[in-house]
């Protein structure tokens, strides 16, 4: 179908009547079938971008186009597909309509000029595999000067007919003129072979209209007129309003990404791309004196992976009159732990990170940096990740913390007791020493936690000196670490505790913590004792029921022979109390036993 036919027939009216009706429900099934061959191609396009061309997927799909296109014509007989510059149609039937930029299959037809493309049928798998070597090398990167009717005319397809827009110069270039109208388009090859006379005729032809046209300002090559190519310049126009949402849309991501990055950051990329180029001696030290100056600038805006990277470029270039002793001792001033603190409150755990990894660089200065700014934050997941790596600076010499225990400020004292007990061991034994006796209850129980990370016999002496005027809280703390393991001193001292007159006008909590410990570390030195507790008291005595029922599951818990014999000695008691709280004993013995 050359231009002047499609012109004309894409100017006829429609018929509307019964028969035009008639004719669309035929239609139908064609064009179902044409649009899913066309996605098939689409699919074909993109898995052989991927893949290498001999990989088993690109030629199974190549071979399952090819098939599907044969079927296709064989049933419905030949069929034309027309391309604008977003879709791909069937007499009119949207097939194949482009959701983006990178999914545009009319757009390669479109912008080389191909208008419609006819099948027909018989068409061999390699002139489908031509259409598709075609496609690929128009839209791939490297897809050098020829256009898709070029490939298509190169590839002498007998089967596939290419309805293309002429250049300008030859549209109308021979109006009026013999013969105009088969100058217009560019002769298709076929696979016939042409008498030598008539091919010497057109020849003959071609060069009579070429030098027509030769007045008209174009010439003509082998294979088309040039000129001016208005046809094209309108199908690139086409291109671009179809691209500028897309495009307009990614200039301002890039846009909006760009004026992110700050001004510090963008100085520092400058500086080690300068001093990395091989820049002079005397280059290298003016830039290296602007470096402090960058670092300085990144700690007020508290951008510590910038700080860091200046802090870095300083040491790697040695810059005169430059001290980390200085700059550390600036940092350590108030008003610079308050404004790093505020920022850490307001950044993510990232940054706060990256603030590690900054005082970590200033060496030994940093851990004085973090437990100021750990003083200061008032966000639990800030103050976690800085007693987390403080912990980790301090865990081989832990005696660095020691001046941070005499601080005045009990929250910071705790901090410090927190760290300690991370680190534990028994070195941290003495650190523990001199706050036993702090006055905040809070501090005295970390205390207690942190004893709980060392050896037990080191521990006892710090333990029992924090059960002198412990709260309750307090006071079950301890007894529950003291009752780690079983020892006889602990159970004695325990048992006073126990035996003592006002045991009963301790709180209720103190008194079952007195229990369970009795019930942890108690060995057979105090079984006499609890069995005396047991029988203690009148025959008829109903206030000592409960505590006698206590001291029998202590009893129990024991678990040794003498335990159970105290127990089933007891069973045969003629008192109805001792008989019954030692009946219940022995069901639980049994039961752990």
């Amino acid at each position: 179908m050359n231009a002047d036919t499609r012109l004309e027939h894409e100017s006829a009216p429609a018929d509307l009547g019964p028969t035009g009706a008639a004719g669309a429900k035929e239609q139908e099934p064609v064009s179902k079938a044409a649009g899913t061959w066309i996605h098939s191609l689409g699919r074909t396009l993109k898995t052989c971008r991927l893949y290498e061309g001999q990989n088993p997927t690109v030629v199974r799909f190549r071979e399952d186009l090819a098939l599907a296109l044969r079927r296709l014509l064989e049933a419905h007989g030949a069929i034309t597909l027309r391309f604008t510059s977003d879709d791909v149609l069937y007499e009119d039937v949207s097939l194949h309509p482009a959701r983006s930029r990178d999914d545009n299959l009319a757009l390669l037809f479109y912008r080389d000029g191909v208008r419609a493309l006819t099948l027909s049928p018989g068409i061999e798998p390699p002139e489908v595999h031509a259409i598709v070597d075609a496609l690929l090398q128009v839209s791939g990167q490297n897809s050098g000067h020829d256009d898709l009717v070029t490939l298509l005319w190169e590839a002498q397809l007998s089967h596939v007919e290419v309805d293309y827009v002429p250049a300008d110069s030859d549209v109308g270039g021979t109006s009026g003129e013999p013969g105009a109208e088969e100058a217009q388009l560019v002769p298709w090859p076929t696979t016939t072979e042409e008498p030598e006379e008539e091919s010497s005729r057109e020849g003959q032809a071609a060069g009579s209209a070429t030098g027509e046209r030769g007045d008209s300002g174009g010439s003509r090559s082998d294979d088309w007129t040039t000129g001016d190519l208005t046809v094209e310049i309108e199908a690139g126009f086409e291109e671009l309003d179809s691209l500028a949402p897309t495009e307009v849309e990614r200039f301002r991501r890039e846009f909006e990404a760009e004026h992110q990055v700050s001004p510090s950051a963008t100085a520092l990329a400058i500086v080690r791309a300068v001093l990395s180029a091989g820049a002079t001696p005397d280059d290298r030290g003016e830039f290296a004196e602007f470096l402090p100056r960058l670092l300085r600038l990144a700690v007020s805006r508290g951008a510590w992976l910038e700080a860091r990277e200046a802090l870095g470029l300083i040491d790697e270039n040695r810059v005169q009159d430059w001290s980390a002793e200085t700059f550390a001792q600036e940092l350590l001033q108030p008003i610079s732990v308050s404004t790093a603190a505020e920022f850490l409150d307001r950044q993510a755990p990232e940054e706060v990170l990256d603030f590690v990894a900054f005082a970590e660089a200033l060496g030994d200065p940093s851990v004085d940096l973090l437990n100021l700014v750990l003083a200061e934050a008032q966000q639990r997941g800030s103050r976690r990740v800085l007693a987390e790596a403080i912990a980790e600076l301090c865990r081989d010499r832990p005696q660095r913390l020691s001046s941070w225990l005499s601080d005045r400020r009990w929250f910071v004292v705790r901090n410090v007791v927190h760290i300690l007990s991370w680190i534990g061991g028994d070195t941290v034994v003495g650190l523990l020493r001199g706050v036993v006796n702090h006055p905040e209850p809070r501090v005295r129980r970390a205390v207690a936690a942190a004893l709980g990370q060392v050896d037990p016999v080191q521990a006892r002496p710090l333990l029992l000196k924090l059960l002198e005027n412990a709260d309750p809280q307090l006071f079950s703390a301890v007894l529950h670490q003291l009752s780690t393991e079983r020892n006889t001193a602990v159970a004695r001292l325990l048992l006073a505790y126990l035996q003592d007159p006002a045991f009963e006008s301790r709180p209720l909590e103190e008194q079952r913590a007195i229990y369970s410990a009795i019930a942890a570390a108690g060995t057979d030195g105090v079984i006499p004792e609890l069995e005396a507790e047991l029988l203690r008291g009148k025959w008829f005595a109903r206030s000592l029921e409960s505590h006698r029922q206590t001291v029998a599951r202590c009893i129990a818990r024991i678990g040794t022979p003498l335990a159970r014999q105290v127990l089933e000695r007891g069973a045969q008691s003629k008192r109805l109390p001792v008989r019954k709280a030692c009946e219940e004993a022995l069901v639980g013995f049994s039961r752990h036993g």
